[in-house]
């Protein structure tokens, strides 16, 4: 299973196609860590915290590696579909160029712009439903139900 894993995240360009300048990662604090490093992180971990119905989140997810490990967890040991698999996964980043990248590799998934520690701050590309959901997440405490909707 984890050759399976290491295949999905490894299919693309680490940290590719975003231009990462010296003082946007001084700004953010971008750090992409490897797919090795991902997978021996989770591999300490119980696997069964990537069940169905085990909600997998990254507040500050980037390009999506560690949610792509989880994907690949959830569909190749648990035997998921994608479908059913991204119910699971959510994903927060501030910027607009990761979010885009980590939707594209995970083909889908909820993964929004916004900012974990201050949700009700907007950006100029955050989209208005990237806005409500990060109020909904975080700041009008949702009942579960409403949560996975």
């Amino acid at each position: 299973m984890w050759n399976k894993v290491r295949k999905l995240a490894d299919q693309h360009d680490y940290m590719g196609h975003i231009t990462r300048e010296q003082h946007r990662v001084k700004a953010t604090g971008e750090v992409f860590t490897p797919t090795e490093l991902v997978i021996e992180i989770v591999q300490q971990m119980d696997i069964n915290q990537f069940a169905p119905r085990k909600t997998v989140f990254d507040p500050a997810c980037g390009d999506g590696q560690f949610l792509i490990v989880a994907l690949g967890i959830k569909m190749y040991h648990f035997g998921m579909s994608r479908e059913d698999a991204l119910q699971d996964i959510y994903g927060v980043d501030i910027m607009r160029d990761n979010v885009d990248l980590c939707k594209r590799r995970l083909g889908g998934g909820n993964i929004v712009m916004g900012n974990t520690l201050q949700p009700t701050r907007t950006f100029t590309l955050q989209t208005p439903e990237e806005v409500r959901l990060m109020r909904k997440w975080f700041v009008e405490e949702p009942s579960l139900e409403e949560f996975m909707s």
